[in-house]
């Protein structure tokens, strides 16, 4: 019969520094992504119907109803406070 074979249990400060090291990797290569769509995104004021995407945001001061609030706007700029 064979032996058992003993596994090696890191040490909780090992243990600490593989997750630090795991997660400094992951982001350094969100950083190298994240550059290079900003390199191949473009300008986008130079495409077709320039930046006529609709905005991701709520829009401000809707004092309405949610329905409204839900509709939103097609701007994706910012909404001036004196409006």
């Amino acid at each position: 019969m064979a032996a058992p074979v003993a596994l090696l249990v890191p040490s909780s400060a090992e243990i600490r520094r593989q997750i630090e090291d795991a997660a400094q990797a992951a982001l350094d290569t969100a950083d190298r992504l994240i550059a290079l769509l900003d390199q191949i995104e473009g300008d986008t004021d130079r495409e077709d119907g320039a930046d006529a995407e609709p905005s991701l945001g709520a829009p401000e001061n809707h004092h309405a109803s949610q329905v409204v609030w839900l509709r939103g706007s097609s701007s994706d700029a910012e909404q001036d406070a004196t409006r």
